[in-house]
């Protein structure tokens, strides 16, 4: 499932992925500057901002109380709520700022946290419910959304969970580090926050909750004449089902709506929106690209709408399969097979809006996603809820990436867009690249017409709908993309990369992806950080700047990362200051990733046991006495799939989080020490990773996507392996796993998911001129000019830019230089023997740049 966390990152004040700027504006908390009363202190976190009584004893953990506000009627609540906090010494939070209460209550926002406002953390139960008596008194009846994960007070808008008081981590089953809370046995475990209100088993209910408890679970539908079959889908906002219509026994699609909740741009709840869908089925009954209403009722506080069940495939979803650049077949026969399948898919969409348009409804929200294709290859168009009366002119509240139209569009002028980024999406499936302006949509359009025979009218209509009196932006982001990548073009990339370096800050030195502030230290790391940046472009042969190598050695020493392995964990941050001419601060940073608590941490390559133990192997081979390190490895290896540190929670495939990761670590170590038995669990864990994937299936195959954590990183595994046990099934399986790497379509041009990662495969003897020509003309669609002179990349989402090497810039200037020297062995163990970087010195020239 997308995370939407990183929707958070999208500054609009900046083009990288970005912490959202609520340290800086402190005039827009709520209670900016004030201190609630003698001797307390106020602490100002990244969404939350901790109000502390002096004096202070309370428990690590227990019953806490939440207050739920939305954002029209929160710095009231807060007036009234904090003044009783203080008078009664209670510690307490609040989410500092209209905004981000906003967002947290977006329809994308997380639904175990929506409407959480206030927290309040009473030191037992006896003043917990002399608490929520006194502040009923107050605030009770409020209008408020529901906190799904915990137990509502009356009618609201108080609400109790039982959690964590002190911030203390656990390791989650998939091996995260994760809030947690202490068990009567003293262990930490994870502290839940699903969507449900479910203590820990061992927490007895106080009395005094009984009543609201008893209420909740008696609050079901009554009399409702759906029966719900298949959840299709959750958001902030509410759910969609499949559901029997109980009165005919026909099929429906059952959507439910949240009051207060799931908040769009112009801050319109799901109620809003979908009183806006019924208004809109109504408008455009009749019309045979509309699903047809069948009911509209309340049910248990929420809002519920029935229409017709269309029985078809996302057009996005057929896009990708049909398309030439996916299906495998790029020949001229299939391109004009498709051309002439997507121009009449395009008549119908065409025609389906102008019908709307002419009943006085805008769509609102036209992307492939809310077409639906049937089985007779005709349209249907769905998710009406961003409806609006054309005469209305309102500007566009929702939308999808590259389909939102300007802010200067209204009404229908915003369908008008989308259906011109649908256009040309049929035939570039980019439309992530839309927004960065007129010169990279004329890049599309004219790859477009090189590889489709497209008519000169829908050309020009392109042209016109997304030209310049439409994306009216004035800066020219596109980049010169050479016709034959050489060493000018990574040159250029790494002085990119460094030129956006900021040396002064201590989250992060290189702007990265969201993960970089959602991973704990993920600012220093490998996959996300400076280590990875920092290795990027000393294998590429460009030194960075010794102020660089710095910021790394200080923000080592006390990194705090999700584990102990490679990607995400300390054992990467270990491997490139060794490799900067750092080897005693990467010795110390190994040993304390060694000393990690066994318990819960993942056997994984990304941030466990394999991925320290492939580092270990890497220094037992630079330093004068390997044994120490080969010690390391050996032990490391009897940790993986142990019952002490294995994890039960849903399992991931491949290189970086799965057994395929585990197999390259065993593998390189029987390459160390010639001991079958490695041989042998190295094949065993490879083989379970596959066989947990079914590759004859092309939907499999392209869930894998292309990238390192994908279809390139098990292919890479299994050629390692067939080195030394060859076998005509791992042939059969790498050969199919190269028909996703070989489409010339991604999502994204990084090395976990996209393009780069690709790319590592076609090198050696795997080497495809033909393949690797279309790859790298296709990372310069996405390449842009941050500024003038610049070449940066688009990173995972396609939102923001990226420099690190797991989403952005140096990853794929890795995997530039990997084809370059035509071996995969730019890749941290991607061989053997892999060739050492030059380590940092201030004797040679660094690449130039500084902060931007």
């Amino acid at each position: 499932m997308l995370d939407f966390r990183f929707l958070d990152f999208c500054r609009e004040d900046s083009l990288f992925y970005d912490a959202p700027d609520h340290d800086g504006a402190t005039d827009q908390d709520f209670h900016a500057g004030r201190i609630p009363g003698p001797g307390w202190t106020v602490t100002r976190g990244r969404e939350w901002t901790f109000c502390t009584p002096p004096d202070l004893d309370v428990p690590d953990q227990g019953w806490k109380i939440h207050v739920s506000a939305s954002p029209d009627n929160a710095a009231e609540l807060l007036d009234t709520v904090a003044p009783y906090c203080v008078e009664h010494g209670l510690m307490y939070k609040y989410i500092s700022t209209r905004e981000i209460l906003g967002r947290r209550g977006s329809k994308y926002g997380d639904r175990s946290a929506s409407g959480k406002f206030i927290t309040i953390y009473p030191p037992n139960e006896e003043i917990l419910e002399r608490t929520l008596h006194e502040l009923e008194e107050l605030v009770g009846g409020t209008p408020a959304p529901y906190i799904l994960s915990d137990l509502r007070w009356q009618q609201g808008p108080l609400f109790v969970r039982y959690g964590g008081f002190v911030l203390k981590m656990a390791r989650a089953e998939n091996g995260a580090l994760v809030p947690g809370i202490r068990n009567p046995q003293g262990e930490m475990v994870p502290d839940v926050r699903r969507p449900a209100f479910r203590p820990p088993e061992w927490v007895t209910l106080p009395p005094f909750l009984a009543e609201a408890h008893q209420k909740r679970k008696q609050g079901t539908l009554k009399n409702f004449p759906f029966r719900v079959h298949k959840a299709l889908h959750f958001s902030n906002g509410g759910g969609v089902y499949r559901a029997v219509d109980q009165r005919t026994g026909t099929e429906v699609l059952l959507k439910e709506a949240r009051p207060l909740a799931g908040l769009d741009a112009s801050g319109a709840d799901a109620i809003t929106r979908m009183e806006r869908e019924h208004w809109a089925l109504t408008k455009l009954a009749g019309l045979p690209a509309v699903p047809a209403l069948i009911d509209y009722r309340d049910g248990h506080e929420h809002r519920f709408l029935a229409r017709e069940f269309i029985d078809g495939e996302a057009l996005i979803d057929v896009l990708r399969r049909r398309h030439p650049f996916t299906s495998g077949d790029n020949s001229p026969e299939a391109r004009a097979a498709y051309t002439t399948w997507a121009l009449d898919i395009l008549d119908q969409v065409s025609a389906g809006v102008a019908a709307m348009h002419e009943r006085g409804v805008v769509f609102g929200d036209l992307h492939p996603g809310n077409i639906l294709l049937k089985a007779d290859n005709t349209v249907a168009f769905i998710d009406m809820e961003t409806c609006t009366p054309v005469e209305d002119g309102h500007p566009q509240a929702m939308g999808a990436l590259g389909f939102h139209a300007p802010h200067h569009l209204t009404g229908a002028d915003c369908d008008l867009f989308a259906l011109n980024v649908l256009r040309l999406t049929m035939f570039m499936p980019l439309p992530q690249i839309v927004p960065w302006g007129v010169a990279k949509v004329q890049t599309l359009l004219d790859v477009a017409t090189e590889q489709f025979d497209l008519p000169e009218s829908l050309v020009a209509t392109i042209a016109e709908g997304l030209g310049p009196d439409v994306l009216t932006a004035g800066r020219d982001f596109s980049v010169a993309w050479p016709a034959v990548p050489d060493a000018a073009l990574r040159e250029a990339i790494a002085r990119s990369i460094v030129e956006a370096a900021s040396p002064g800050r201590d989250d992060r030195l290189y702007p990265g992806d969201a993960m970089q502030f959602l991973t704990p230290g993920g600012g220093a790391t490998f996959a996300y950080g400076a280590a990875g940046v920092l290795w990027a472009l000393a294998r590429a042969g460009q030194r960075p700047p010794a102020e660089h190598v710095r910021w790394l050695v200080d923000h080592a020493r006390d990194a705090e990362t999700d584990g102990p392995g490679f990607y995400t964990g300390l054992a990467g941050i270990a491997y490139t200051l060794d490799h900067l001419g750092h080897p005693e601060e990467a010795d110390a940073l190994m040993q304390r990733a060694f000393a990690t608590p066994v318990a819960g941490v993942s056997d994984s390559l990304c941030n466990g046991w394999s991925g320290l133990g492939l580092a270990a192997l890497h220094l037992s081979d630079r330093r004068d006495d390997p044994s120490a390190y080969l010690d390391m490895a050996r032990t490391l290896a009897d940790r993986i799939g142990s019952p002490e540190s294995a994890t039960t929670g849903p399992k991931r495939v491949g290189l970086v989080y799965g057994r395929s990761g585990h197999a390259l670590f065993l593998l390189r170590l029987y390459e160390r020490t010639g001991e079958q038995r490695y041989l042998d669990a190295a094949e065993a864990e490879l083989r379970a990773d596959l066989e947990t994937i079914d590759l004859t299936q092309e939907d499999s195959r392209l869930r894998l996507g292309p990238g390192l954590i994908g279809s390139a990183g098990i292919a890479l595994v299994i050629r390692a392996i067939a080195a030394h046990r060859p076998a005509a099934d791992l042939d059969e399986a790498h050969e199919r796993l190269l028909d996703t790497v070989h489409s010339h379509f991604a999502s994204s041009c990084g090395l976990f998911t996209g393009r780069a990662g690709a790319l590592l495969t076609l090198t050696g003897d795997h080497h495809d001129p033909e393949q690797t020509r279309a790859h790298l003309d296709a990372l310069g669609w996405e390449a842009m000019a941050a500024e003038p002179g610049r070449i940066d990349f688009l990173g995972d989402h396609g939102y923001r830019l990226s420099t690190d090497l797991a989403t952005g810039s140096a990853g794929v200037l890795l995997a530039l230089t990997a084809i370059a020297e035509d071996n995969a062995e730019a890749l941290p163990f991607a061989t053997p023997n892999p060739n050492e970087p030059a380590a940092a010195g201030s004797d040679d020239t660094p690449v130039s740049g500084g902060q931007p």
